[in-house]
């Protein structure tokens, strides 16, 4: 069980600028589960397109993660954006206290870092109006402990056991050569993007490829790349794409898997899974 009843979630805005509206009503749903919710007194905070600057958005997750530790709850993105890789170098050097950390997009920067339990799932921003019925349902059962299986496409055979690591394909690329750079030697890796062509699709998996990010990996898991498609009557696909850059290391390649940001964003952990069939499951 990653929280219990009755635990209290501390939302906070690592990232982008909030919208009030849909994360009260966020909120709202988190509280019919029967969690308590708090709010980051700092929330409402602006720079720019960030939720206030540097200083304060560290010092927001701090404290949420301060006192989600004192009383055994957890950390909520409230949505994500750009900011989190400003605040990494810090969070490295002295990371949050174990707490499970709940996110994903931007919070890419932090989950694969983090301490405690990291759950790549909705932001509390997505909870409703966006994220579909099934995965608030298959959310709810992760944070409960019970973690459903990921049904994909097999694309290229085999079966992998590994940490599963990764999430948004350009904050992992925008973060090569820098300390907090992914690492997936032993791995299963997770990919997913949104509103980026496929050229661009190409450009950021050569980065991570050429600077060594994916050496010793045991497999991918890829879940929805929207706006990629390639042209009409183009005569090859995004699959083609990824395939072309994927393949040559050797490993199972699961595609279509409901994770990104598309309405269909089931939460899944970082930690041991395996990849089985047309399936990745959590050890």
């Amino acid at each position: 069980m990653i929280l219990s009843a009755g635990a209290c979630i501390h939302i906070v805005a690592p990232s982008g600028v909030v919208d009030s509206e849909r994360m009260a009503a966020g909120a709202e749903v988190l509280r019919s589960w029967g969690y308590h919710v708090e709010l980051d007194p700092e929330i409402a905070e602006r720079h720019r397109y960030l939720a206030g600057d540097d200083a304060d958005r560290l010092r927001a997750l701090r404290r949420a993660a301060a006192a989600a530790a004192a009383g055994q709850g957890a950390v909520w993105m409230a949505r994500g954006g750009y900011g989190l890789a400003r605040l990494l170098p810090a969070l490295l050097a002295e990371p949050l206290p174990p707490v499970p950390f709940i996110g994903f997009s931007d919070g890419t920067a932090l989950l694969n870092h983090h301490p405690g339990p990291a759950v790549h799932g909705p932001v509390v921003n997505s909870l409703l109006g966006h994220a579909d019925p099934e995965s608030v349902a298959h959310l709810r059962a992760v944070l409960a402990g019970s973690a459903p299986p990921l049904e994909g496409e097999v694309w290229l055979p085999g079966a992998a056991e590994g940490r599963v690591v990764g999430g948004n394909l350009c904050v992992l690329a925008s973060l090569a050569g820098t300390s907090g750079a992914l690492r997936a030697a032993g791995c299963i890796v997770a990919l997913e993007d949104t509103g980026e062509v496929p050229y661009k699709i190409d450009r950021l998996l050569t980065q991570l490829i050429q600077s060594g990010a994916f050496e010793g990996v045991r497999g991918f898991a890829l879940g929805t790349f929207d706006g990629a498609d390639a042209p009409e009557n183009a005569g090859w696909s995004l699959r083609d794409v990824l395939l072309e850059r994927l393949a040559p290391f050797g490993v199972p390649v699961l595609g279509g898997l409901p994770f990104g940001h598309t309405p269909a964003n089931r939460a899944f952990c970082f930690g041991p899974a395996s990849i089985e069939g047309g399936a990745l499951l959590w050890s």
